[in-house]
């Protein structure tokens, strides 16, 4: 096998940030190599942010003392001068009466979430500062993707050391310099290395690793051991003929991500493919795997009949299952459309390399990258060998299918309209005659509703008529009493009275069934009488009534 040479070709074409000359490069290596062996492979580009910094420059103008830094991933271009001014925290900042104007900050990038953060530094950006220095949480390694906003458009940004910052900080109020030198040769783009081998069905698969790696980080195994493998496993499957088609995906753009955390080239991927995602059995994603001092991890989501079929593949480690539902990295981008998914990883707690430039070849273990191979490649041909696990049902003109994160939008204008005259928000906002916390009803309801399906799509199926998402159904899982619970059946007003509710619920009790359960639940007000002939249609008995009560003063 191959798996070593190719893992040494990568890490010797050096960093591969999102978007940058050097990764166009190293897609051109993974492509020209499948060429040469006689392998279609097709470059497929997208938009993306471009990591454009070379190199960072941080100096104290009065001794002339040089700082080690690093620019952080997609810091904009600049040279600065300015007084050291210690920021503290994104969720507790300590500069908010502070001049920041032609100033330098020193930031802990802690607390809040993404957009949050941005925001935090675009407001720093507005008052003046000239120029900003982020700092890690390892002793003497750098982390340039602690910060990788490529919102932030003028502000230049560098990363360094626990050990660096603390000298900084010894030095608050002095004056120093910065600079971050950038690649003149502009670039807004990233892209995809695929593989195709055609199957004898309309059924297909996605096995991905991504080649890009964090800014000046030289990714051995963050992925290079995974792109490494996922080469290998497409050479050995090109030219066989399987029955499902298999894509050999090389992501670009992984370590972007965006607000979403999903990787952009997994995202352009799908969107490609969005018109038969109906016919994908399964995504496999290798990212992070033969570390010396790993553990293997299956990060997974989907169908009992999904998990018992990769559970069938001997494994050549002990691993720990990991059910994980909320959508990041390159399989992110097949959570966001219900699709069933693996995520091989040797991921641990403690791992100082991740993201700086000593995530080198010294430690990986190739020998576990071989023992991958074997495990993966058995995983491919047990899932080419099966058919979608979730259904898309086909009844005239109604569809019923699994859930999109594109439908969030749909399934929230629906809950407010279809949940106005019987949802418990609704008649406390009536009773007491006002917005309560200065809310509308729906806006707790649909809060509700799109925190449940961001951090789960998989519990949700929707009813599309021509095009058109008409009505949702939830359903969640009691494993420790082993009860399963309808949860949501909604359906626009003006498409009720159509069946659509019995029928997202036809495919609701299939689910329910096929995960092995045999107790069922469901609740709802007494008022909402369309919703209890449902149920009662279902087979379900009415065993107890409650009461709500309410008071104003």
């Amino acid at each position: 096998m191959k798996i070593k040479k190719r893992l040494e070709d990568l890490c010797a074409l050096g960093p591969r940030a999102p978007g940058s000359w050097e990764e166009l490069k190293a897609a051109e290596y993974i492509r020209d190599t499948f060429i040469e062996s006689g392998i279609d492979a097709r470059i497929e580009p997208f938009e993306s942010p471009s990591h454009l910094a070379l190199q960072s420059t941080l100096k104290e103008l009065e001794s002339g003392k040089v700082f080690v830094s690093q620019p952080v991933q997609f810091s904009p271009a600049g040279k600065v001068e300015g007084k050291l001014v210690y920021l503290g925290t994104c969720d507790n900042p300590l500069c908010n009466n502070i001049d920041l104007e032609k100033k330098i900050g020193i930031l802990l990038p802690d607390g809040g979430g993404i957009q949050e953060r941005i925001n935090f530094i675009l407001d720093l950006e507005k008052r003046g500062l000239a120029g900003l220095i982020v700092i890690c949480s390892t002793m003497d390694f750098i982390n340039g993707k602690i910060i990788r906003y490529p919102e932030i458009k003028r502000l230049p940004s560098v990363a360094v050391s626990w050990r660096t910052a603390s000298e900084l900080m010894a030095r608050e109020g002095k004056i120093v310099t910065m600079e971050v030198e950038h690649d003149k040769r502009m670039r807004n783009e990233s892209q995809n290395v695929v593989v195709k081998v055609p199957g004898e069905s309309k059924y297909w698969l996605t096995v991905s690793a991504h080649y890009d790696t964090a800014a000046f980080c030289p990714g051995a195994s963050d992925d290079g051991g995974g792109t490494a493998v996922v080469m290998e496993l497409a050479e050995t499957f090109a030219g066989k003929k399987l029955p499902a088609t298999v894509y050999f995906v090389f992501n670009g753009s992984e370590e972007y991500g965006g607000l979403d955390m999903v990787g952009a080239g997994s995202k352009a991927f799908y969107r490609k493919h969005a018109h038969e995602v109906e016919n994908c059995i399964a995504h496999i994603d290798i990212d992070d795997i033969g570390n010396l001092l790993g553990s293997f991890n299956v990060y997974t989501a989907g169908p009992r009949l999904f998990m018992d079929a990769w559970k069938e593949i001997p494994s050549p480690f002990k691993y720990k299952i990991c059910e994980k539902t909320l959508p990041s990295c390159d399989h992110g981008a097949a959570i966001m459309f219900g699709i069933p998914y693996v995520w091989l990883s040797d991921h641990y707690e403690k791992r100082p390399q991740f993201h700086t430039p000593e995530d080198k070849i010294e430690y990986v273990n190739v020998r576990k990258l071989d023992e991958y191979f074997v495990y993966i490649k058995e995983l491919i041909l047990k899932f080419a060998s099966a058919k979608p696990f979730y259904p898309y049902t086909k009844d005239g003109d109604r569809l019923i299918r699994p859930a999109y994160h594109s439908d969030i939008p749909d399934i929230l204008e629906i809950t407010k309209q279809a949940f106005g005259p019987v949802s418990t928000d609704r008649m406390r906002q009536d009773f007491f005659k006002e917005k309560l916390g200065g809310k509308e009803w729906h806006e707790y309801k649909n809060g509700e509703v799109e925190a449940s399906l961001k951090a789960n799509i998989y519990k949700a199926v929707v009813c599309e008529i021509n095009g058109k998402v008409t009505g949702y159904a939830t359903v969640f899982y009691d494993t420790e009493r082993g009860i399963a619970n309808i949860g949501n059946n909604a359906v626009y007003p003006e498409y009720q009275g159509r069946g659509i509710g019995k029928a997202m619920q036809a495919e609701i009790k299939r689910r329910m069934l096929e995960e092995g359960y045999s107790k069922f639940t469901v609740s709802t007000l007494s008022n909402d009488i369309a919703a209890q002939k449902i149920y009662e249609k279902l087979g379900y008995e009415k065993f107890i009534e409650g009461f709500h009560y309410l008071k104003g003063l």
